[in-house]
């Protein structure tokens, strides 16, 4: 072959392999071109960046259109065909593309109105968020009970509008969450007792025997704003996670160490520990020993000394009160009046304690010819008292069987009683003993109120102390003419209010308005004004001798002995000659 042959024969050869490229850039282009035309209607359709990993099934559809093969022609148009009655038929029957999620709910292939109601009904029945505080459970409630709402309609909407966003993987719509402040709040609200722990101050322990230190450690409350400002920021998480992790703020104890006291809880730790309860009205004495380990725990080491560790020395005394409400008579110890009077031994070294024993209100039936009146001296109260505790009671049409509440008594014990002193008056016999360490010191006539004006029985203690007081009645107008009515009484100690801003008590001489004195002098009969006279002499002894606080027991035939020293004096008093009455002591 000469050369002008194979010249000829190389430029067919090499024309032929430009076409074959032309035409391959031209395929390569035409699929370029393809592809990204469908992934940007993925990319927009899916709004959720899941275009790239549905590149090779793109691909594929592009060949099959591309491609000159009649098959793959065929196939494509098949796809087509099968995607647009796919498609066609969940957006004419209005329902929602498959592999869409509400709530954790498969909404696909329900109406906005189907998956409105799932959507809901989950919400209401199934979902519950636990409260916790450093990964504890504290509590476990529904959403609507912490005040959240959701907008099912909206979400619904939202899971139709997602079209195929789902397909493949599956897609959650976003719930719509709205907060009720209030309600929230007061949810939060309601946990902060059982969240709140104590800061535990430094204090002590028994251990090995021996006296050691317990340091102190934080406690902690609950963040109630900055809870709220979490759960108004993002509702949503607490909704997700199934969890809502509530933020606190931490307590730091006063005193941390307390090896500078330890010495000051050995010294008051070597005594005797007892706490005692004092009756007023049955002058009883209720002892309680405390070993050593018990006390202990009551003490911390405050800024200046030893102090009481409220919250278990309150929960001893909650335990004494279990007996003492549940005895015959309901009494109880009041904890915060108990850890004052255990600090004053702390300060005092006293491991000797006395502490009050209160009375609690209680009901009283009525009885054959009772009368306002008669059942507050029944129950040693004024009447006044009484009506005051009972504003419904129609006290003129009183029946059998009514129930009346009585108030508690302590009302008439304001201030701490003297457990070593007692007063006892009884007004049948007009007579007054008085009693120090339980032996009789005193013991003379009286005269007490007059049939209008009667003295009160019941348990009371002196309150106030005046050597010269003045009272007045105008029933005194006839006797003594002019300024009828003021008097001057000696010795004056008040034990009750009659009414608000008239005492009744105890006095000696009474000179009326016109020079005389009230009953001549002397203390025949029951001719006072509701106080108990003595003669003066008499009167001025029992004024120095009786401290505020001291304890006065007035029994009558309505109101019989409460304590052991009530009866003690009535039986003397039935052994001697009460008629013998002189005009001086």
């Amino acid at each position: 072959m000469d050369d002008l042959d194979r010249k000829a024969k190389w430029r067919g050869e090499n024309r032929a392999r430009e076409r074959h490229l032309a035409r391959q850039r031209r395929r390569q282009a035409a699929i370029d071109s393809g592809q990204g035309t469908l992934v940007r209607f993925a990319s927009e359709r899916l709004s959720f960046g899941k275009a790239t990993k549905v590149t090779g099934f793109h691909r594929g559809l592009t060949w099959m259109f591309s491609s000159r093969q009649p098959v793959a022609k065929l196939t494509g148009v098949v796809v087509l065909a099968i995607l647009i009655f796919f498609v066609g038929s969940y957006v004419f029957t209005d329902r929602i593309f498959p592999n869409v999620f509400a709530l954790g709910v498969p909404v696909g292939d329900l109406t906005p109105a189907e998956a409105e109601a799932a959507i809901q009904a989950k919400w209401d029945g199934e979902i519950y968020i636990d409260f916790t505080v450093d990964g504890e459970l504290i509590r476990q409630t529904t959403p609507n009970q912490l005040g959240l709402s959701i907008d099912a309609t909206a979400m619904a909407g939202s899971a139709r509008a997602a079209g195929l966003a789902g397909i493949p993987f599956g897609l959650e719509v976003a719930p719509v969450v709205s907060v009720d402040y209030g309600k929230a709040q007061s949810v939060l609200l309601d946990m902060t007792e059982v969240i709140y722990i104590l800061p535990y101050e430094a204090g002590f322990k028994w251990s090995g025997g021996k006296l050691v230190t317990v340091p102190g450690r934080q406690g902690r409350h609950l963040d109630i704003s900055g809870a709220m400002e979490k759960l108004l920021q993002d509702p949503s998480r607490a909704l997700a996670e199934r969890r809502f992790e509530l933020p606190t703020i931490s307590l730091l104890p006063d005193v941390m160490d307390s090896a500078p006291f330890i010495e000051e809880a050995h010294a008051f730790l070597a005594g005797d520990v007892r706490l005692n309860g004092y009756d007023p009205y049955m002058h009883e004495m209720i002892s309680w020993h405390v070993d050593q380990k018990t006390a202990a725990e009551w003490l911390i080491a405050g800024e200046n000394g030893l102090a009481v560790r409220k919250n278990v020395f309150s929960a001893f005394i909650k335990s004494l009160n279990k007996d003492l409400i549940t005895g015959s008579t309901a009494r109880f110890i009041d904890d915060l009046v108990a850890i004052e009077k255990m600090q004053d031994g702390l300060n005092t070294n006293n491991s000797n304690v006395v502490v009050r024993v209160q009375h609690l209100p209680k009901s009283y039936y009525v009885e054959h010819s009772d009368t306002g009146y008669k059942i507050g001296r029944k129950n040693g109260l004024p009447y006044q008292l009484v009506y005051e505790s009972n504003p419904n009671v129609n006290w003129r049409a009183l029946n059998v069987g009514d129930q009346i509440q009585i108030p508690s008594r302590d009302v008439l014990i304001p201030e701490d009683p003297l457990p070593h002193k007692r007063i006892v008056v009884d007004i049948e016999s007009q007579w007054l003993v008085a009693f120090e360490y339980d032996q009789m010191v005193f013991s003379w006539a009286i005269s007490s109120g007059r049939e209008t004006a009667p003295t009160y029985p019941g348990i009371f203690q002196i309150l106030t102390h005046n050597d010269v007081a003045y009272g007045g009645s105008y029933a005194l107008c006839e006797v003594a003419g002019t300024n009828c009515a003021q008097w001057r009484m000696n010795w004056f100690m008040g034990i009750y209010e009659v009414v608000p801003g008239l005492m009744n008590g105890f006095h000696g001489a009474v000179q009326l308005p016109n020079g005389n004195y009230l009953g001549g002098g002397g203390v025949y009969e029951p001719t006072t004004f509701g106080c108990i006279m003595s003669l003066d002499d008499n009167a001025e002894q029992l004024y120095a001798w009786a401290e505020s606080g001291t304890i006065v027991e007035i029994l009558s035939d309505d109101f019989q002995p409460e304590s052991r020293l009530g009866e003690f004096a009535l039986n003397y008093i039935s052994t001697i000659d009460t008629s013998y009455r002189p005009i001086s002591a």
